[in-house]
């Protein structure tokens, strides 16, 4: 069953793209003098469940910088020097691989909500078939 409060809907699986560096947010580590907390902006707001799958990703690729969605925003902490070479083309390919997880999420999701559904309908199918069998006494009381 598709995960409504995650954001997750049969309906929509927008993709989620990077869409410019936020310069204006992006700042300065107050603890050091090189590293950078590097903001940037995403299409739209992603579900729960797309952030999951992004940490997963990202994880899985062993990068030794952190980096997390916050909000609207995909943030990276380090080095400015890094950023074009390294972490933005990272944060691509992850951005495309999470999306395609969630899409297949979503898909799943679904599917699996018909076929709940079509077993719920079945049972009211039965219940009422069985019931159309029962006769009752009308007994005046």
């Amino acid at each position: 069953m598709p995960d409504e409060q995650n954001g997750a809907s049969s309906e929509t699986a927008a993709e989620i793209e990077i869409v410019r560096l936020n310069s204006d947010k992006t700042r300065k580590d107050d603890d050091s003098d090189a590293m950078y907390h590097v903001y940037f902006e995403l299409s739209g707001f992603p579900p729960n469940k797309w952030r999951t799958i992004f940490e997963g990703q990202w994880q899985a690729l062993n990068v030794a910088r952190k980096a997390m969605v916050d909000g609207t925003f995909l943030v990276i902490h380090c080095p400015l020097a890094e950023v074009a070479s390294t972490h933005f083309p990272a944060l691509k390919k992850v951005v495309a691989a999470t999306n395609e997880a969630y899409r297949n999420y979503v898909q799943k999701a679904a599917a699996e909500l018909e076929r709940r559904e079509d077993v719920w309908i079945q049972e009211r199918k039965d219940v009422d078939a069985m019931a159309a069998q029962l006769r009752f006494d009308k007994r005046k009381q």
